[in-house]
């Protein structure tokens, strides 16, 4: 038995457009080609697959995983991954709902308290590179004690552990982010690879605490430069990202903590 398209989308229960363009798209084919008139016909068996595919599409997965899938690859990477995926977009789409009701509550902007701090002179060992996203950030830090450890043996933290990242790209990138890790030590090293040392002279900054994601970290920003503006202030040095708590210690984004340091002068 052979179904014209028109009668296999009825039994597969999808249109004629998407039984086209997965027979472009090279997963689902006609199984028989009349080779008289050149109709196109599918085959009884081809509707399990046609099920496959619909189901796999319910699932979220791509026509490409799908075709891979098909081919007879492991199945089991492609879901898990693509759950790993679904898992994330459900977390965001649970903050965008939060966020909507703060919005519909008229309570969506941060109070942001600004401190002005005198932070003192110190040294500082410092690993500088590049990072695809902002959640490599952690094994940024991790591999930059690893790495000290190896090259300088000797050098010891200091008791307040004054750490902080400093970006040095001209833009805000969400990918191949260029920046430097630095940690304050009791003395200078040996510079070896990506790993350096740095005097820093004491500062006065504007500082202001934001907590939840960094993808919120625009508002702290903002707060900092329009106090700023109002106190006749300006930046001399990059801004400094202190992270006190994130994803090595919190299982949320929500309870992520970042302090943001402004060295300031007057204009």
């Amino acid at each position: 038995m052979r179904y014209r398209i028109g009668e296999f989308s009825k039994l597969g229960k999808v249109s004629v457009k998407t039984l086209r363009y997965y027979d472009e798209e090279g997963i689902l084919r006609p199984g028989y080609v009349d080779g008289f008139n050149r109709y196109r016909y599918y085959l009884p068996e081809q509707l399990t697959t046609l099920c496959t595919i619909l189901r796999y599409r319910r699932a979220g997965l791509s026509i490409e995983e799908i075709k891979t899938l098909l081919s007879g690859a492991d199945p089991l990477p492609i879901l898990r991954g693509r759950r790993a995926e679904t898992e994330s977009e459900k977390d965001s789409a649970e903050r965008r709902m939060a966020l909507l009701d703060l919005m519909i509550e008229g309570d969506d902007h941060m109070d942001y308290e600004i401190e002005v701090k005198t932070i003192p002179g110190f040294i500082a060992a410092y690993r500088e590179g590049m990072i695809d996203n902002y959640s490599d950030m952690a094994g940024f830090v991790m591999g930059f004690a690893e790495m000290c450890r190896r090259s300088n043996p000797d050098v010891e933290c200091t008791e307040d552990d004054y750490c902080f990242v400093t970006y040095a790209d001209p833009e805000y990138r969400e990918r191949d982010i260029s920046l430097r890790y630095y940690q304050s030590v009791k003395k200078a090293g040996t510079p070896a690879g990506e790993i350096g040392f740095k005097e820093f002279g004491p500062v006065t900054a504007a500082c202001v605490k934001h907590r939840g994601p960094y993808d919120g970290l625009g508002e702290a920003y903002a707060a900092i430069m329009r106090w700023m503006s109002e106190n006749g202030m300006e930046l001399v040095e990059p801004p400094r990202e202190c992270y006190m708590d994130g994803c090595w210690n919190k299982g949320s984004e929500d309870e992520y903590l970042t302090e943001i340091q402004f060295p300031i002068g007057k204009a």
